[in-house]
C-alpha cells in the first residue's frame, strides 16, 4: 500500500472511532408521562445501543404534539455520562418524579422542561443532536391521532433501516397510574416501527440510571371522595368539614371542597356521597 493508501486508511480508521465513540446509537427506552395523574412527575429513560454512546453532551430531547409541531426542548444535555457500556441506562426525570418511586433514585439529568399534558394524548419525542439537524430515535404515541411525521433524518442505518419509526405507538402516553411505555427489544436492537417495538409495562415501571440503580413507580392511591383532610379514610372530621361548608359556595369548587359535585353548593347529594364513602 502506497503512502497515500496508508494516509487515507488511517483517515477513514480515525473517523470510524470518532463515530463510534459518539451518542447517536441510542434508545429512547422507556417514558411516562405522570404518576397517579399528576402529569408533573415524569421520566424518560434512554439505553446505550453500543459501547461507547456516552458523549450526550451532543444531544437534546424535543417533544412535539399531535401534529408532530411546536416543538419543546425537555432537555440538552449539557455533560456526558460515565458508564458507556452498551445497555447502559440515562435517566432524565422530572423535579416531582422522586416523590414517586419506591427508594430514592439520582437521575442523570433532571428534565428543563416537561412534557405538556396538551401533548400525552398523542405526541412525539425525538433524540436529536444539538441543531436539530438529525434525529437519531422517535417515539410518537397515540395511534391515529398523531398525523405528525415519522422519519428520522439520520436514524436510517443507524437505529432504524429506513429511518421511518412509524406507525405511532396505539396508545396515550400514560399518567394516570404507574405504567409507562416501554421499548420491548433488546439494548442492541434496531427500530422497526413504534406500534410494533413498544408496549404498556405489565405493572409499575422501573427506572434505572447511568450508575444502574433502580427504583419502582409507586401511585399514591386513588382519592376517596369525601376524604376532605386528605388522610386516607371518611370519617366523622370529614363530616365535620362539610357541615362548616355548607350551603352555596362563592365560585364552584373554589375554596369549598365539600362541593363534591360540583354544584355551586354543599348540600344533601355532598353529604350522600361522604356517607356512601364512610370507613368503617
Amino acid at each position: 500500500m502506497g503512502r497515500r493508501g496508508i494516509m487515507a486508511a488511517a483517515v477513514t480508521l480515525a473517523t470510524v472511532s470518532q463515530a463510534h465513540a459518539t451518542f447517536h446509537l441510542m434508545q429512547i427506552e422507556q417514558v411516562i408521562g405522570g404518576v397517579g395523574g399528576d402529569t408533573t412527575a415524569q421520566a424518560i429513560q434512554l439505553r446505550l445501543r453500543s459501547n461507547n454512546q456516552n458523549l450526550v453532551s451532543q444531544a437534546r430531547i424535543r417533544a412535539w404534539d399531535a401534529a408532530g409541531m411546536n416543538p419543546i426542548v425537555v432537555m440538552d444535555m449539557t455533560t456526558n455520562v460515565a458508564v458507556s457500556t452498551g445497555g447502559a441506562r440515562i435517566l432524565i426525570a422530572s423535579p416531582n418524579f422522586a416523590k414517586y418511586t419506591d427508594v430514592p433514585l439520582d437521575d442523570d439529568f433532571t428534565m428543563t422542561a416537561l412534557i405538556p399534558e396538551s401533548y400525552l394524548a398523542a405526541g412525539r419525542l425525538t433524540f436529536e443532536n444539538n441543531s436539530g439537524t438529525q434525529i437519531w430515535w422517535m417515539l410518537c404515541w397515540g395511534g391515529g391521532a398523531y398525523t405528525g411525521p415519522t422519519t428520522g433524518m439520520g436514524g436510517a442505518g443507524s437505529n432504524d433501516v429506513d429511518g421511518n419509526f412509524g406507525p405511532a405507538f396505539a396508545s396515550p402516553m400514560p399518567f394516570e397510574s404507574d405504567i409507562a411505555i416501554k421499548f420491548q427489544g433488546a439494548f442492541n436492537a434496531l427500530s422497526t416501527t413504534n406500534s410494533a417495538n413498544y408496549a404498556l409495562t405489565t405493572g409499575a415501571a422501573v427506572f434505572t440510571n447511568n450508575a444502574g440503580a433502580s427504583a419502582t413507580v409507586v401511585a399514591p392511591p386513588p382519592a376517596i371522595p369525601g376524604d376532605l383532610d386528605g388522610n386516607g379514610i371518611v370519617d366523622g372530621a370529614d363530616l365535620g368539614n362539610l357541615l362548616l361548608q355548607w350551603g352555596k359556595c362563592s365560585v364552584a369548587g373554589d375554596g369549598c371542597p365539600a362541593d363534591l359535585d360540583l354544584s355551586g353548593e354543599v348540600d344533601g347529594a355532598d353529604l350522600g356521597t361522604l356517607l356512601l364513602n364512610w370507613t368503617p
